[in-house]
């Protein structure tokens, strides 16, 4: 995994880390543009004065269920945070990805002081790191970011994740059984009842030799999961979608 590691340090270039009390926080690099916060919707999302609906790149906080109020742990703190920002105005920078597939903006936020955002939530245990291809800036700082709730056991981190069987976002430590490639992308086989797909789009983000070493480890993955409707009698019920190194982590 030493070539991972480097793509990680590379990224450092990119960045600028500062340390103040109990949080990590990633400062703008480059030009930014500036926006008013008109609503917020939850933890990673908010809707500018203009009528822009807009996703933060790099995190993904846990959900609000507005129609049973049966929330996910810290997903209102998240969009308490985030609700200090109503009013304000903000500046952001443009993803290489710009929409998702709601027809959201995808934007890095950043505060009056150019400090990331999604860095300070991560920081106070409310969200989950992800890196999704091509919008992988400041990565390396988030994840630093992400360290200090971790390490501190704050927020989303009290407890050990642990792989459900439910659709959404996941995070989890599973063994590898197996892993091949076909048309769909590599698939990672594990000791649970799921699948991990490398999508074909993203995998040359890894190397054969990094995806090959990982079989028969321990490895802690972070992205979406759906339940494989159309599966068959052999294959894994659950396919659990990982698209960066950075998301893909070896543990022994």
């Amino acid at each position: 995994m030493i070539s991972i590691k480097k793509r990680q340090l590379c990224s450092a270039l990119f960045l600028c880390l500062i340390t103040s009390g109990s949080y990590a926080s990633c400062l703008a690099v480059g030009k930014v543009s500036s926006a008013k916060v008109k609503k917020v919707v939850d933890g990673d999302t908010v809707h500018f004065q203009d009528g822009r609906k807009v996703r933060l790149i790099g995190i993904n906080t846990p959900e609000l269920d507005y129609k049973h109020q049966k929330h996910d742990a810290f997903a209102v703190e998240a969009k308490q945070l985030l609700s200090t920002l109503v009013g304000k105005t903000v500046f952001y920078q443009e993803g290489l990805d710009k929409r998702d597939r709601y027809g959201r903006y995808l934007y890095y936020l950043f505060d009056k002081r150019r400090i990331s955002i999604s860095s300070q939530l991560l920081s106070q245990g409310l969200g989950y790191r992800i890196a999704v291809p091509p919008n992988t800036h400041y990565q390396t700082c988030l994840q630093a970011s992400e360290n200090v709730a971790r390490q501190k056991k704050m927020g989303v981190w009290e407890q050990a994740q642990q792989w459900q069987p439910k659709a959404g976002f996941v995070l989890s430590r599973v063994t590898l059984t197996s892993i091949y490639r076909n048309r769909g992308g590599w698939w990672l086989n594990t000791n649970r009842n799921l699948a991990i797909n490398i999508p074909a789009n993203v995998a040359n983000q890894w190397t054969p030799q990094e995806l090959y070493s990982l079989e028969g480890h321990l490895i802690e993955a972070r992205g979406w999961q759906h339940y494989r409707k159309n599966k068959q009698p052999d294959k894994a019920k659950w396919v659990w979608q990982v698209k960066h190194p950075y998301d893909l982590v070896a543990i022994d």
